[in-house]
C-alpha cells in the first residue's frame, strides 16, 4: 500500500477520535466542519495525483472520506451548545492540567503545545493519541512530539478562544466599533487611500480624445502584530474540585485587563508600541477659546465636526470621559437652561446628532489644563485591529514574587497589532487653548 495512503489513513482516523461532541457557538459547529471539509477535499486531490495509487486504493480513500463526512453530519446533528458554566470548567480543568503538566487531559480538551517563539503553531496542526500524545498532522503521521517535559507552553482550544473574547468585548469600549483584520504573518500591508482610487472623465463627442488621468495612488502602511503578555495569580489551593473557580477567575481577571489595554491602545497609546487616535501625527485639531473648559460652547463641537469631510463625517462619533459630558450636558444657554437636556433629563446619548461614546480613559474635566484634549471626532472603523488567533498559557514561577512571597502565576499571551489610519481630515482633536 502507498505510504501517501497510510499517512492519510492515519490522520482521518485521528479526525474521528478529534470529532467534538459539544461546541460554545452555532457558528463554532459550521468553523469546525467547513475546515475538516476543505482537509478532506485536500486528501482527495492528494490522492488524485498520486502516480502510484492503484485505482482500487484511490477508492478505498473515497469511500473513507465518504464514511468521515457522514459521521461529521451525524455529529452535528447531535451536537450540543456549552454553557459558559461549561466552558468555564473545561478551562478550568485545562489550565489545572497546563499547572501539573498533565498532557492527557490537554490533549482530550484540544490545547495543544507551543513550541515555536516567533511563528506560533497552528492548534488545526495537531491531535491527540491516548497511546502516542501529541501528533503533528502536517508532518509524517504517527510520530509523536516527543519530550514533552520540558515544554509548559500551551494555545487554548479556539473554541474557549472564542467564547473569551466575546467576554472582553462586553468590557470594552472599542472592540464593537473598530475594524478587526485577521493576521496570519506578524506583519500585512494595507493600501490606505482618502477617495477613490480611479478618476473618471466624460467623453460627450464621438473620437473625442481620451485625456490621461491620474489615479489616487494608494499609500501602503504597515501593520504589526506584536505579543501582549499578562499574568494571573495562580494559588495552591486550587484542587480538583474548584475547575469552575479557576476558569472563571481566569476569564474576569484576563478580560478586564485585555479590554482596557485594546481600549488604551486604540484611544491614548502613545508609541509604545502603537499609537492611538488622541496622538496621531496627522489628526485635525479645533482649539476652544481659553485654557480650560469654562468657554467650551455648542459652537466649538460644531465647528470641529465640520472640519471633517460630509461623508466620512456621517460615520462618526465623538469620545469623551463621562466627567466630561456631564459638564457638556450642563452647558447653559443665555436663559439658563441647559443646551442638551432639560432639568431631570438624563445623560444625553449624542452630541449635535453624533453619537457619544464614554471613556474613563479620556482626560477627565478636572484635568482640563491648557493645550489638553477634551474630546475626539472620528470613525472608529478607520481604527484597524490585527488579531493573530491563538492564546497562550504557561505556568511561569520565575519571578520575585515568587521568591520573596511565594506567589505564583499562569502567564498568558495573544498577538495584536493597531493602527490609527487616514486620520488626515478624519479625526478631529477637540483640545484647550496653550497658555499665553
Amino acid at each position: 500500500m502507498s505510504e501517501l495512503i497510510i499517512n492519510l489513513q492515519h490522520q482521518i482516523d485521528n479526525m474521528k477520535k478529534q470529532l467534538p461532541t459539544a461546541a460554545a457557538t452555532e457558528q463554532d459547529f459550521k468553523n469546525y466542519f467547513a475546515e475538516r471539509d476543505n482537509i478532506l477535499e485536500g486528501m482527495l486531490k492528494a490522492v488524485s495525483e498520486e502516480r502510484n495509487v492503484t485505482t482500487t486504493e484511490l477508492q478505498d480513500m473515497k469511500d473513507a472520506i465518504k464514511e468521515f463526512r457522514s459521521l461529521m453530519k451525524n455529529q452535528a446533528t447531535n451536537m450540543t451548545q456549552l454553557t459558559m458554566r461549561d466552558i468555564k470548567v473545561n478551562l478550568g480543568k485545562a489550565l489545572y492540567a497546563a499547572w501539573n503538566k498533565d498532557h492527557r487531559t490537554l490533549g482530550e480538551l484540544q490545547f495543544t503545545p507551543n513550541l515555536r517563539n516567533e511563528k506560533w503553531n497552528n492548534p488545526k496542526d495537531f491531535t491527540w493519541n491516548a497511546e502516542k500524545g501529541f501528533v503533528p498532522t502536517k508532518s509524517v503521521l504517527g510520530e509523536p512530539l516527543g519530550n514533552m517535559a520540558t515544554n509548559d507552553q500551551y494555545l487554548i482550544n479556539p473554541m474557549y478562544e472564542t467564547a473569551i473574547m466575546e467576554e472582553a468585548a462586553e468590557k470594552s469600549v472599542m472592540m464593537n466599533l473598530v475594524t478587526h483584520r485577521l493576521m496570519t504573518s506578524p506583519s500585512i500591508y494595507l493600501n490606505e487611500r482618502d477617495k477613490g482610487g480611479i478618476e473618471l472623465k466624460w467623453l460627450t463627442s464621438y473620437g473625442q480624445k481620451i485625456e490621461a488621468t491620474k489615479s489616487n495612488v494608494p499609500t501602503r502602511v504597515e501593520l504589526k502584530a506584536y505579543t501582549l503578555a499578562g499574568y494571573v495569580s495562580w494559588f495552591d489551593e486550587f484542587s480538583d474540585d474548584t475547575y469552575y473557580e479557576i476558569g472563571d477567575l481566569f476569564i474576569k481577571d484576563m478580560t478586564e485587563a485585555y479590554a482596557i489595554e485594546f481600549d488604551r491602545q486604540c484611544l491614548i497609546a502613545d508609541d509604545d508600541p502603537f499609537t492611538g487616535a488622541i496622538n496621531a501625527a496627522k489628526a485635525q485639531v479645533h482649539t476652544i477659546k481659553s485654557t480650560d473648559e469654562s468657554k467650551l460652547t455648542y459652537l466649538d463641537f460644531r465647528a470641529a465636526e465640520l472640519k471633517i469631510p460630509a461623508e466620512e463625517r456621517r460615520n462618526c462619533k465623538w469620545f469623551m470621559n463621562e466627567t466630561v459630558l456631564n459638564h457638556v450636558a450642563n452647558i447653559q444657554d443665555a436663559n439658563g437652561n441647559p443646551i442638551w437636556r432639560k432639568p431631570g433629563d438624563g445623560m444625553p446619548s449624542r452630541i449635535d446628532g453624533y453619537e457619544v461614546i464614554e471613556s474613563r480613559l479620556l482626560p477627565q474635566l478636572s484635568e482640563l489644563k491648557a493645550d489638553t484634549p477634551i474630546a475626539i471626532f472620528m470613525n472608529p472603523k478607520r481604527i484597524i485591529h490585527g488579531d493573530r488567533k491563538g492564546i497562550e498559557i504557561k505556568r511561569f514561577d520565575d519571578t520575585t514574587e515568587s521568591l520573596e512571597y511565594g506567589e505564583q502565576f499562569m502567564r498568558f499571551r495573544k498577538r495584536d497589532g493597531f493602527l490609527v489610519t487616514r486620520e488626515q481630515a478624519n479625526i478631529e482633536i477637540l483640545k484647550t487653548a496653550k497658555s499665553a
